[in-house]
Order: structure tokens, then sequence, then C-alpha cells
């Protein structure tokens, strides 16, 4: 039988960071009043059951730092496995440190959300912080790797990327490894300068019966850039929240994702646009391909604040399933009280294109390998906005 939220933070260690007090007090009364892991009865988590999750045993991974730097890449890494983290040497204007080792007053985002932010809240063991001093812009992307190996394992980490004002970064993030059993509850906060352009790429690639919650808030500054390129594929269970602050004039917002799923895979992508100051613009583009009995669920939402007038939003999310077998549950939504403003969303979900295939097998190509080039065809807009030579070489290994 499935336990409590309360009984599931029990068997996790306390946090290893030291966040301001008022914000532990939060988690606390926060996981105390929720009580229970959220049904399907309630809004956000309605296409998402958590029964198998709140059933899991789990032995806390304590990180330790090791002595040893990473070797030079072409990469700045920072990876996580086995109960170590292995950094480089930073560079010129960029600062690496554990997140256990930052004091109170060093942790910008003071408010928390939902269970899933409760239990990083109140059990994260660590993770990296990183700050870009402002006009600083590195030459070579920052990559941090999480690696996921063994049994009943509970990976939880709070990571934290101050990006100084006018300064550029790129960052590639990736997930990977076999577990079996296993938890993991990583929350990313960007916090973008005037000025400031961050682009990053997300791979989660794990294997085995993986339950990963993953957690991204970015506030933007005035005329700041960031975006997210988010690639899911084939993980066994995978919740990504995505949360947005534009908070000044002249932002510009860019998250777009794929995600694959087979077998009995489930993939749950949520988003939330906050456009809070005028003269800003979004664009989202979202695109799943499940096959099996796989699930998907896309809940993007975007706000538009009374005195953000001459917002620019866009929302789409496109997806294809290959078996009938497979669903896709989407709600796009918009939520305007600005009166100038262009705004749009919307959301399909079909078959291959039966009249494409054709036209393929009618030249001599397999039924197989049609299917394969009409499915690049349709994530190559995702995927050619990937920046990451990594990410996009593991995803044409993917996709072939």
């Amino acid at each position: 039988m499935s336990g409590t939220l309360i009984d599931f933070c029990k068997q996790l260690e306390p946090t290893a960071l030291k966040l301001p007090a008022a914000l532990l007090q939060a988690a606390r009364d926060g996981v105390e009043f929720q009580h229970h892991f959220p049904t399907t009865r309630e809004e956000p988590w309605k296409y998402t059951r958590l029964g198998r999750v709140a059933a899991l045993k789990l032995t806390p991974v304590n990180i330790n730092q090791s002595a040893e730097r990473l070797p030079a890449s072409d990469t700045i890494d920072i990876i996580f496995e086995h109960e170590t983290w292995h950094c480089a040497e930073p560079t010129a204007g960029l600062h690496i440190d554990f997140s256990g080792d930052l004091d109170a007053s060093a942790w910008n985002a003071c408010t928390l959300q939902g269970h899933v932010q409760h239990i990083n809240a109140l059990s994260a063991q660590g993770g990296v912080a990183i700050r870009v001093d402002a006009n600083t812009t590195l030459i070579k992307p920052i990559r941090i790797i999480h690696r996921l190996q063994g049994e009943h394992t509970g990976l939880i980490l709070h990571h934290q990327l101050v990006l100084g004002n006018h300064a550029s970064a790129q960052v590639e993030v990736f997930f990977e490894g076999t577990s079996e059993d296993s938890y993991a509850n990583v929350l990313f906060d960007f916090f973008i300068g005037a000025g400031a352009n961050l682009h990053a790429d997300m791979l989660q690639q794990t294997k085995g019966t993986h339950y990963g919650f993953h957690t991204q808030r970015i506030y933007q500054q005035k005329d700041s850039t960031f975006a997210l390129q988010t690639l899911t594929a084939n993980t066994h269970f995978t919740r990504n929240e995505v949360e947005v602050f534009s908070q000044e004039e002249g932002t510009h917002t860019q998250l777009y994702g794929a995600f694959i799923g087979r077998e009995n895979n489930h993939i749950d992508n949520h988003t939330y646009v906050h456009h809070k100051a005028p003269n800003c613009t979004s664009d989202e583009n979202y695109k799943g391909v499940l096959a099996d009995k796989a699930t998907g669920v896309f809940n993007g939402k975007v706000k538009v604040y009374q005195d953000a007038q001459k917002i620019n939003a866009y929302q789409s999310n496109k997806n294809i399933l290959l078996s009938d077998s497979a669903s896709i549950n989407a709600k796009p939504e918009l939520e305007i009280y600005a009166d100038d403003v262009k705004c749009s969303h919307g959301s399909t979900t079909g078959q291959l294109d039966q009249h494409a295939l054709f036209f393929l097998r009618a030249r001599g190509i397999s039924e197989t390998k049609a299917t394969d080039m009409l499915i690049k065809g349709f994530m190559a807009e995702i995927v050619g906005a990937v920046k990451s030579i990594h990410i996009q070489e593991a995803l044409h290994a993917l996709l072939d």
C-alpha cells in the first residue's frame, strides 16, 4: 500500500543545504498540509498517477566532493555520480561552488509551490552553484551530467545558476544511467541578469524503472534572453515543470521540447510563463512521438498580467501516435489581462501522414525507413534548436 507524503519524506535525509529558515518552514508546512501525494482529482496531476512513487522505498544519496579536478575538454564539466560530484577548473569570470557551501543569504529564490519543490527543499543533498560575472562571455559550454545507478536510490539536488548583467553562457544538462525503483528530484534556478543571454539544452535518457521529477525556475530581467530545449527519450517516468518569470521589459523566452516514448513510458511536460512586464516575447514549441502503450502529457500556460502590454506569445504542441494504445493529454492555456497583445496557442494529435508514407514507399523505401524519415522531419525544428554538439550526436543516434 502506498505511503503518505509525510512517510515518503521521513525516509529521506534532512537537507544538506543552508536554505533560509522561512523557506524550510514553508516546505514543512506544505508537506503537513498536503499530507498525501496529489491524486488525479487535482488539476496539475490529472493525467499523472503518483501511487507507484509513493510506494518507493529509498536510500538517500549523500553527495561528497571529489578532490580531483576533471581534465580539460571542450566543455566545462560538472559530474554527479556514485555519491560524488566532480568539477572542472573554472575559467575567468566563472565561479563554481558546491551548493551546500552557500550561506542562506546566497539563495535568490524564496518561494515554493507544490509537493515536488517541498520535498526538494527539505531533502536536497547538494547541487552546484554557478555564477557568471557581468559582461562575461563563456567560450566553452558548461556541461552538467547526472549519472544514476543502483536500486532504490533517492537523488535530490538543488542547482542555482546566476548570470550577471550582459553575460552570455551555454549550458548542457544530461540525465543518464540505469537504475531500478529509483527517484530523482532535481531543481534548477536560473537568474538571468539584464541584457544577459543563456542557452540551455537538456537531455533526459535514463534507463530502468526510474522516476524523475525535474523543475526549472527562470527569472528574467530587462532585455534578457533565455532558451531551453528539453529532450526526453524513452524514460520510464518523467515529470518536467518549467516556470518562467518574465519580470522586466524586453525579455525573450524560448521553450522547446521533444519527447519520445515507447512501451509503458510516461512523459509529462508542464510549463508556465508569467509575462509581468510589457514588450516581451515568448516562443513555446513542444512535439511528442509515442508508440506502444506510452502516455504523454502537455500542459502549457501563458499568463499575461494587466500592465504587460505589447506581449507576443506563441505556444504550440504537436504529437504523433504510432499505435492505437498510445495516448496524449494536451491542454494549452492562455490567461490574459492586458488588451494590447498578440497571443496564440494550439495543439494537434494524429498519426503519421499516410500520403507522405505512401509517397516514400512508392519510391522503393521500406516502411520502417520511411517512418524514420517522417519522424526525423517532424522533430527537425526542435532538434535544430539544440546547440550542444554532444546532445545533437545523441539525438541523431536515437532517431537512427
